[in-house]
């Protein structure tokens, strides 16, 4: 995200606020673009050092004394496969940018993450199984009915477990390495 996008952004998100509390963070957060690019940083850069942006609109509020509602579970989730998707491009720019040795130390990265994923599916098979086993004892079409709801609600908490394991590995292993090939 580039600067403009950010503060505009920004000035959406922090409607709750007065216009003389937002004028100050919005005048807050240019400062630090300023600074920041004229020591040679890029506009995405420094959107990626504030962090999560919703985290970010939050704490401002809060410290301006307004406590902000849990999050729609919509928004929750777009932010959530918004963030997988990131985490693929930073990883696609950092591969067009590398040595053959690299892109293969970071193959076996990945692949080790993704054998660690597929473990993690032993103990939801086991679980499903277990309820499908229980539930398999309900009048025929009651039971069939909660089976599904059963194996489909397993499924979607495994997927977004493998998802959010697989964007942790990323920020823990990949990420420093891509952030420090931008600061040389």
């Amino acid at each position: 995200m580039k600067k403009d996008e950010f503060l505009k952004k920004l000035e959406e998100a922090l409607e709750k606020l007065n216009d003389s509390d937002r004028k100050k963070v919005l005048s807050k957060y240019k400062s630090i673009f300023t600074r920041k690019l004229k020591k040679g940083m890029s506009e995405e850069d420094i959107v990626l050092e504030f962090g999560n942006f919703n985290d970010l609109v939050k704490k401002i509020l809060l410290d301006h004394g307004i406590e902000t509602p849990v999050q729609e579970s919509a928004t929750t989730i777009a932010d959530f496969f918004q963030e997988f998707l990131k985490v693929v491009e930073d990883i696609v720019t950092y591969l067009s940018k590398k040595e053959a040795k690299d892109i293969i130390a970071l193959i076996f990265q990945i692949i080790g993450c993704l054998i660690i994923i597929a473990l993690l599916k032993l103990p939801i098979l086991f679980i499903r199984d277990l309820g499908t086993n229980l539930l398999d004892f309900l009048f025929m079409p009651l039971s069939t009915v909660l089976i599904f709801c059963w194996r489909f609600a397993l499924e979607i908490v495994y997927v977004i477990i493998a998802i959010t394991l697989f964007v942790k590995v990323f920020n823990i292993i990949i990420k420093p390495n891509i952030m420090e090939k931008k600061s040389k």
